[in-house]
């Protein structure tokens, strides 16, 4: 079964607390312009895989926090510019008497994709939601193994 990719109005619905929405005209200095969102819906339809959600409402909410997170990266992105730099989740970091240590589980951990979506809020929310319908998932291929 095919679904049918969520549109702008779809994301804006779903996120309408997260995201000061300015339209296609909006100040892009203050405000997400559609033309984020759009780039964002594409970004997010290279990696979101529709035979692993039951039906469109569950696609629909799993693509729109992918492209949330696509979103996020985005405009991370255009505010350092140059400067910016790729950072990963860290183990333990700690300054004087004040330490803050997290445990990835092994299966983030030596998962570089899953890795990268553990940086934005969305990122993760949108893990959570694809993991359950990652197990006992398999394919097979029609095919014979002598010629």
């Amino acid at each position: 079964m095919a679904f049918t990719n969520p549109t702008i109005a779809n994301f804006k619905s779903q996120f309408v607390r997260d995201f000061p929405f300015g339209g296609a005209t909006g100040d892009p200095n203050l405000t997400v312009l559609d033309s984020d969102i759009n780039v964002a819906l594409t970004l997010a339809s290279y990696n979101v895989n529709q035979g692993l959600w039951p039906d469109q409402a569950s696609f629909q909410l799993g693509f729109c926090y992918m492209a949330a997170h696509y979103l996020v990266l985005n405009l991370r992105n255009s505010s350092q510019g140059l400067n910016g730099q790729y950072t990963w989740a860290q183990n333990s970091k700690g300054v004087g008497a004040v330490n803050e240590g997290f445990e990835i589980p092994e299966r983030i951990k030596n998962n570089p994709e899953f890795m990268a979506l553990t940086k934005t809020n969305y990122g993760a929310m949108y893990l959570s939601l694809v993991l359950p319908l990652l197990v006992g998932n398999f394919f097979s291929v029609c095919g014979r193994s002598k010629p």
